[in-house]
């Protein structure tokens, strides 16, 4: 008894992390083809989102096939690995990209504000 709860958790999990997957891939295909209206998480150059909505299709692509390839009893390949090492550094550079943007823009906001426009 105790090992068929374990094994519908187990799967309910792995259709969980397909639809987190498939959810990234959406997030990122927004952010690609609008990048002027990104979702609210990543704002700044265009580049950047764009760089972001891009890590984050790769990451969910990538999800989505390992976890799709263990619930059919495979081993995922190298194309997984390969595409977390381009996806994690497009994603992570892009969200500091994001954060620079916006620490740019607050303090010329208070530079104007406070007059002191140089």
């Amino acid at each position: 008894m105790l090992g068929t709860v374990v094994e519908v958790f187990d799967r309910v999990m792995d259709v969980f992390t397909v639809a987190v997957g498939l959810g990234c891939v959406w997030l990122g295909c927004r952010a690609v083809l609008r990048p002027r209206r990104p979702p609210e998480p990543i704002q700044g150059p265009v580049w950047g989102v764009r760089a972001w909505g891009l890590g984050f299709v790769l990451l969910g692509i990538s999800l989505t096939i390992e976890t799709v390839t263990l619930m059919t009893g495979g081993q995922p390949g190298w194309p997984a690995d390969v595409i977390r090492w381009v996806a994690g550094p497009l994603v992570v550079g892009s969200i500091v990209t994001a954060l620079v943007a916006r620490g740019r823009q607050r303090h010329r906001a208070r530079t104007v504000k406070g007059g002191r426009r140089a």
